[in-house]
């Protein structure tokens, strides 16, 4: 072995000596759990949500229903009429009544579009709180990497910081408003 190989390699195994330290030092991540399904599902603010959802949609079924018994009476009378007036005037009543129906699909059409307008508003935001109470909780127990639960399919239970995230969620955001236009 030549004296420049015998350098070569001292120096290989002062690297190694001098470096296994600090990789045996490097600590372990710590990694939590949260179930971001049951957040949405118990979360107070997601509660809130739904219910103003289904307020909003049992209007809107309570408006067009209203709409669809005037329709019915309009088509009824446009019928009974019919051999009481003129072809001309039939004509002139049925295509009215048809533009009705084409603004009513219109209104509905708008109407379910601004209500899930309105819902993919309010869950971007409720999503953007979730995100914000989990690195809250992150922040406190010094987690280094929070998973949700669904992108895991085996854990330990106490991996799980999912109440501590609802408690966090609940006692920053109790409502989300749906706002429809």
């Amino acid at each position: 072995m030549t004296a420049r190989n015998m350098f070569i390699a001292l120096l290989s195994v002062l690297c190694l000596v001098s470096f296994a330290p600090l990789k045996a030092q490097a600590a372990t991540p710590t990694i939590a759990l949260v179930d971001v399904e049951k957040i949405l599902s118990q979360a107070k603010a997601a509660q809130s949500l739904q219910k103003q959802i289904q307020a909003k949609r049992d209007a809107f079924q309570k408006e067009f229903a209203d709409k669809e018994k005037q329709l019915k009476k309009t088509e009824d009378g446009l019928l009974q009429e019919k051999d009481k007036i003129s072809a001309e005037e039939f004509s002139k009543k049925r295509k009215s009544y048809e533009q009705t129906i084409i603004e009513t699909r219109k209104l509905f059409q708008k109407r379910r579009s601004s209500l899930d307008d309105g819902l993919a508003k309010a869950m971007t935001e409720l999503r953007k709180n979730i995100v914000e109470a989990t690195a809250k909780v992150a922040d406190e127990k010094k987690y280094d990497i929070v998973l949700t639960r669904d992108s895991v399919l085996i854990a330990e239970k106490s991996l799980d910081i999912t109440d501590e995230v609802l408690s966090k969620l609940n006692a920053q955001l109790s409502d989300v408003k749906l706002q429809v236009e």
